[in-house]
């Protein structure tokens, strides 16, 4: 299982994941997304998507997206 697990695939399945679950919950949380916030999201490390799915439930607006992107040091991966 750990050899699937390193794998290109693998990986890739996992991100679409876990970036249709962020996408959905900030949809759910904050209403719609814009394009130009979409695109910044996808650019997300597997590890910055995850610190996002913590970080929005503590937002209460766009705005606290906007200021959690503009915080980010970014591995974009």
């Amino acid at each position: 299982m750990s050899d699937l697990k390193n794998t290109r695939y693998y990986q890739d399945v996992r991100y679409e994941s876990e970036l249709n679950l962020v996408m959905r919950q900030l949809e759910r949380r904050l209403g719609g997304i814009n394009q130009e916030l979409q695109v910044k999201i996808n650019k997300l490390s597997m590890e910055d998507l995850e610190n996002l799915g913590l970080a929005l439930l503590d937002f209460t607006s766009v705005n606290d997206l906007v200021i959690w992107l503009n915080n980010q040091n970014f591995s974009e991966g």
